[in-house]
């Protein structure tokens, strides 16, 4: 009887060591993916804003005044919204950390797809329903992986991004291929076409 609860107890401390190993190599994780990203954030926030500003001395007025915005999950997190005519695109870091989605069909090594990531999602405008159309992910190898409408971006390192240039290539294309096409007429409705905040069209992508 005695050696059957000492067999038990070996059991039951294997098994809970494994479970102790686990948590913590992901606790360990969590924790530098989430540095990482608040880091990435920055050094991408920073390069946006110096970006707008100086287009906006040059002469830019549809650049507008980027606005920082805090995110309700706290923990040094802001979301960055930048007007640029009379729409805006708006960068927000994600709270946690999670495996990439393979649907996405990103073209990043398989294998990282079986690895949490920090995540940075890029929207059109502020509507509460839009989807996010661009997206970086902060990787465990201390790498980022950018995608979305046809614009995939990598580098090996935060320290070796140049993020005033890629903040410039970023709004560059965005408003090359960000375009509005007016709605359709049973969808446009009197209370839009009479209000001034609103716009009586849609945002589209290429391949829209």
């Amino acid at each position: 009887m005695l050696h059957d609860r000492e067999d038990a107890q070996k059991a039951f401390d294997k098994t809970y060591n494994t479970l102790e190993t686990l948590l913590l190599a992901r606790r360990n994780q969590r924790d530098y993916l989430t540095k990482q990203t608040l880091l990435f954030t920055d050094s991408l926030f920073a390069a946006l804003q110096a970006v707008v500003y100086s287009a906006r001395e040059r002469g830019l007025v549809e650049m507008g005044e980027p606005r920082l915005v805090e995110h309700p999950a706290g923990g040094g997190r802001r979301a960055l919204q930048i007007p640029i005519e009379d729409w805006s695109v708006m960068f927000v870091p994600l709270p946690g950390t999670a495996w990439p989605n393979a649907r996405d069909e990103a073209s990043i090594p398989g294998i990282l797809f079986k690895e949490q990531c920090g995540r940075i999602a890029v929207f059109i405008g502020s509507d509460s329903d839009a989807t996010s159309f661009y997206d970086f992910l902060i990787l465990p190898n201390g790498s980022w992986f950018a995608w979305g409408y046809g614009w995939p971006r990598q580098a090996s390192t935060i320290d070796e991004t140049n993020f005033k240039g890629l903040a410039l290539e970023l709004l560059t294309s965005f408003v090359r291929d960000i375009h509005t096409t007016w709605r359709s007429r049973d969808q446009t409705l009197l209370g839009a076409a009479m209000d001034a905040r609103r716009r009586a069209y849609i945002y589209g992508l290429p391949g829209d």
